[in-house]
C-alpha cells in the first residue's frame, strides 16, 4: 500500500499558502494630495492634535484605493505670522490680535481594513467653494445684480442660523466683532496633504483591471476631474505659458468596463488670456483650454502576484505606442477663493468679481451714514446699528457716547473704507494654487 505521507505534505503545503500568502501592495506616489476635512474646532496651538476624515476618494490606475470618510491624525507643528496685507485689513476692521497661519502635518492614516498607517505629509490650507460654468445670455442690469445680492444676503443670514455647525459659525462671527479673541482651526476647515513618501497599502481582493482602449481609437469627450500641478495666477501668467493638470479620476466608457484615461494621466493646457489686477478694482482674468493627454507609466506594483504586475504591464502595452493624444477641453468648475468672487463664462474663462456687495454694500452703509445725522443723540440702538465698521469698540464707542458725531464718524468710516476697497484700491488677482480641483469638458473640435 503506497504511503500517504507526499499527498498529506501537499495538502498542508497547500493550506499554508492560501493562508499565508503574501497579500497585495498598491502605492500611492509622491504628491498625491489627501483632501482632508478637519471634524471639530482646535485651538492654534503648537502641538494640538487634529484630527480630520478624507472628503475624496483616492484613485489609482482605474480604481479607488482609499475611500471618503478615511480617518486622518495630525497636529499643528508651527505657527506663521499673517502677511502684512492681510494684517493692515485686520487693523483697519479694529481687530488687534497678532493673527497667524498654523502649519499641520498629518501623520496617520486608519486604511479601509482598519490597520492604521504612519504616512508623511506636507499641509496646506484650502478654500472649500465651488464655482461653476454661468450659463450664457444676457448679463443682469446693476438692479438686477443689487436686488440678487440682497437676496443672497437674506439667504447667507439665514444658513448662519439653520445649516449644521452654527455654533461654530455664530461664534466666528462673535469673534470678529472683538478687538482681541482666540484663535481657531475651524471645524470644517479643509486641506491638502500631499504625500511625500509613496504610501503602500495591502489589498486582499485586488480588483480586475479593467482594459485600457488605445487612446487612437476613440474619440475623448465627456467630463473629467483633474487638479492642477502647479500654481496659476493672473499676476504672472503669460499668454501661451504651459498648464499642466493630472487625471484624478479615472474616465471609463459608457459600460463602465473600459478605460479611456487612466487616474495619473497628464493634461497639457495652454494660457489664452492673462490680464492682472489694476487700480480701480479692476480685478484679473485668466482664461486657458486644455489641448494634449499623456498616459502615465503603470503605478501599481504587488508584493506577491508577478503575474498581476506583468497583467498590469500588459495593459500598459495595449493602449499602443501613441500615448500622446490631442484633446480639446475647457474648464466648467473649480474650486476658488470665496474672498476673489470667481465667475466662469461659457468658454471656461475665469475673472475675480467684485462679488455681490459690490453695490449693495456702499448703498447700505451710505444710507446708514445719512441717517447718522438724523434723530436723537440718545437714540441707543440707532447709534449702535450705524456706528459700525470697526467691530464691536465702534458700536459700544457710539452707545456709550450718545453723540451724533461719534456715531456719523464712524459711519463715514464704513463707507470710504467699502468704497476705496471695492470702487479705488487695485482689484484683486485671480490665483489657483496648486491642486486646486476642476473639472473639464472634453469635447469634439
Amino acid at each position: 500500500m503506497p504511503s500517504k505521507f507526499p499527498y498529506l505534505v501537499f495538502f498542508l503545503f497547500g493550506v499554508a499558502s492560501y493562508f499565508y500568502a503574501p497579500a497585495q501592495e498598491v502605492a500611492i506616489p509622491v504628491g498625491v494630495p489627501l483632501r482632508i476635512q478637519i471634524d471639530k474646532r482646535y485651538p492654534v496651538n503648537v502641538g494640538t492634535k487634529v484630527e480630520g476624515h478624507l472628503i475624496a476618494p483616492v484613485f489609482l490606475v482605474d480604481h479607488e484605493v482609499i475611500p471618503v470618510n478615511t480617518r486622518v491624525s495630525g497636529s499643528v507643528i508651527a505657527t506663521h505670522p499673517i502677511t502684512g496685507g492681510e494684517r493692515a485689513d485686520a487693523l483697519l476692521n479694529g481687530d488687534f490680535t497678532p493673527l497667524v497661519t498654523p502649519e499641520l502635518r498629518f501623520d496617520e492614516i486608519i486604511l479601509p481594513d482598519g490597520s492604521t498607517q504612519s504616512i508623511s505629509t506636507t499641509v496646506v490650507q484650502r478654500d472649500g467653494s465651488v464655482v461653476r460654468m454661468k450659463a450664457s445670455g444676457k448679463k443682469p442690469s446693476m438692479t438686477q445684480q443689487a436686488e440678487d445680492a440682497l437676496k443672497q444676503r437674506e439667504q447667507d443670514t439665514l444658513d448662519q442660523i439653520t445649516k449644521p455647525g452654527k455654533s461654530d459659525r455664530l461664534l466666528r462671527m462673535f469673534y470678529a466683532q472683538l478687538p482681541y479673541h482666540p484663535q481657531r482651526i475651524w471645524s470644517g476647515t479643509q486641506f491638502d496633504a500631499d504625500l511625500t513618501a509613496p504610501l503602500n497599502i495591502p489589498q486582499k481582493d485586488v480588483p480586475t483591471p479593467l482594459p485600457v482602449l488605445p487612446i487612437s481609437e476613440k474619440s475623448l469627450v465627456g467630463v473629467i476631474e483633474a487638479r492642477l500641478t502647479q500654481d496659476l495666477s493672473s499676476a504672472t501668467a503669460k499668454q501661451g505659458e504651459t498648464v499642466d493638470a493630472v487625471l484624478t479620476k479615472p474616465l471609463l466608457d459608457g459600460t463602465k468596463k473600459q478605460v479611456l484615461l487612466p487616474e495619473g494621466t497628464h493634461l497639457e493646457g495652454v494660457v489664452l488670456q492673462a490680464k492682472p489686477a489694476r487700480s480701480l478694482a479692476r480685478n484679473g482674468k485668466l482664461r486657458f483650454t486644455f489641448r494634449r493627454v499623456d498616459l502615465p507609466k503603470t503605478q501599481v506594483s504587488t508584493a506577491a502576484s508577478p503575474q498581476s504586475a506583468s497583467g498590469l504591464e500588459q495593459r500598459q502595452d495595449n493602449t499602443g505606442s501613441a500615448t500622446d493624444h490631442p484633446i480639446h477641453g475647457r474648464m466648467i468648475t473649480s474650486e476658488a477663493n470665496r474672498k476673489q468672487n470667481v465667475e466662469i463664462d461659457s468658454e471656461g474663462g475665469a475673472k475675480a468679481t467684485g462679488g455681490p456687495d459690490k453695490y449693495v454694500a456702499p448703498l447700505v452703509l451710505g444710507l446708514f451714514a445719512a441717517s447718522a445725522s438724523l434723530g436723537d443723540d440718545d437714540n441707543v440702538v440707532k447709534n449702535g446699528v450705524v456706528g459700525n465698521g470697526f467691530g464691536l469698540m465702534a458700536r459700544l464707542a457710539t452707545m456709550a457716547a450718545a453723540n451724533r458725531n461719534v456715531s456719523q464718524g464712524f459711519a463715514y468710516y464704513a463707507l470710504a473704507k467699502s468704497v476705496y476697497k471695492r470702487w479705488i484700491a487695485r482689484g484683486s488677482e485671480l490665483t489657483f494654487p496648486k491642486d486646486t480641483r476642476i473639472q473639464i469638458e472634453l469635447s469634439e473640435r
